[in-house]
């Protein structure tokens, strides 16, 4: 294997590629209303032509995918119909592939301009975000909320930063009959209030957006192009959360292009993902429609990463690279420690 992750030379036109299982541990545990994450079960994904490889990560969420690695890796190894985050790598990996090819960077080929991209923390439940955000200089940040744990949590956060952008996100672990302390929340300058409601109660969300001055923002819902539309129509937000980790490079382009229409906007958010999944969310946050990210160094939250010295974040921003694809070339060597399996791609995919 080539240290790009391409099998071999494919001087007659066909495409392979690879996949590893990773197992990366968090600096701390991430918890949130959806539940408690530890590790970062992930497939990394290459294609390549024999020259030229392009990088995706499948990267299944516990409580928010509806897959698991498992999953991904089965359907992804076998080339059967793919899982929806198996099928996000793949996409993401081609995009990658086709935008070194042609010798530009990702974020333009899907229409970016942005050059500069806030960074965000998103700060569990369990997690200091007073200490999380002076250890990490992020421009913004996202606060994991549930019943009882809210409004003094966003409080403590404003009195120690009273310039800093805060958004809070509760998982779906609200009900209609808990929304008092969010409707508290405008007190302290919030930007936006993430799925508090079940992912499925469309109409609590748009009778929310009617009782808050922050903005409110669907994420669990917004699982394709379809779901999207849905959200629009249904008047359920003013925030789509879009995903490449879940729906694709693709997929993300098109629902940014829905909220476009309809004149709302977008945020660009990811699954803890590697410099991998990371760079695609960054390539998502530098489209017109997007006002917020939840953009960060993989490193804030990952002991390990796929290369080195890819993010580098001066004063809360990550500047955007012009080299080819991604910007720069994950390295097997690099990740070897946190590899649990690995295998060629299945064939069958490219039919």
């Amino acid at each position: 294997m080539t240290r790009t992750g391409v099998e071999r030379d494919t001087s007659d036109g066909t495409m392979e590629g690879h996949l590893w299982e990773l197992s990366i541990p968090l600096r701390a545990p991430f918890v949130t209303g959806a539940g408690r994450v530890g590790e970062r079960r992930i497939v990394v994904v290459t294609v390549g032509d024999g020259s030229v490889a392009g990088w995706g990560e499948a990267a299944p969420f516990p409580g928010v995918t509806p897959d698991t690695v498992a999953d991904a890796w089965r359907t992804l190894e076998r080339g059967s119909v793919l899982s929806p985050t198996a099928a996000a790598a793949f996409d993401e990996a081609t995009a990658d592939f086709e935008a070194r090819r042609v010798g530009a960077p990702l974020w333009k080929t899907i229409g970016g301009s942005r050059r500069s991209i806030p960074t965000s923390i998103a700060v569990g439940l369990d997690e200091d975000p007073i200490g999380r955000l002076e250890a990490t200089g992020a421009a913004a940040v996202k606060l994991k909320i549930r019943p009882g744990s809210d409004v003094n949590r966003v409080a403590a956060v404003r009195e120690v930063f009273p310039e800093i952008s805060i958004g809070v996100d509760g998982n779906s672990s609200y009900g209609w009959g808990d929304r008092g302390p969010l409707l508290e929340l405008d007190r302290f300058g919030v930007a936006y209030v993430e799925q508090p409601f079940p992912v499925d109660d469309l109409d609590a969300h748009a009778r929310l957006r009617d009782e808050i001055v922050a903005a409110v923002a669907l994420d669990e819902p917004i699982d394709s192009e379809v779901a999207a539309i849905r959200a629009v129509e249904a008047g359920a937000c003013d925030l789509l959360v879009v995903k490449p980790a879940r729906v694709g490079i693709t997929a993300a382009r098109t629902i940014h292009d829905i909220a476009l229409a309809a004149g709302l906007r977008i945020k660009a958010s990811g699954l803890l993902e590697t410099e991998i999944g990371r760079a695609f969310t960054l390539a998502v946050a530098s489209l017109p429609a997007a006002v917020h990210s939840d953009v960060a160094a993989a490193s804030w939250y990952l002991v390990g990463g796929v290369c080195s010295g890819v993010e580098e974040v001066i004063a809360g921003e990550i500047t955007l690279t012009d080299r080819p694809g991604l910007g720069f070339d994950p390295d097997p060597a690099t990740f070897a420690r946190y590899v649990v399996r690995e295998s060629p791609l299945g064939s069958r995919i490219w039919d």
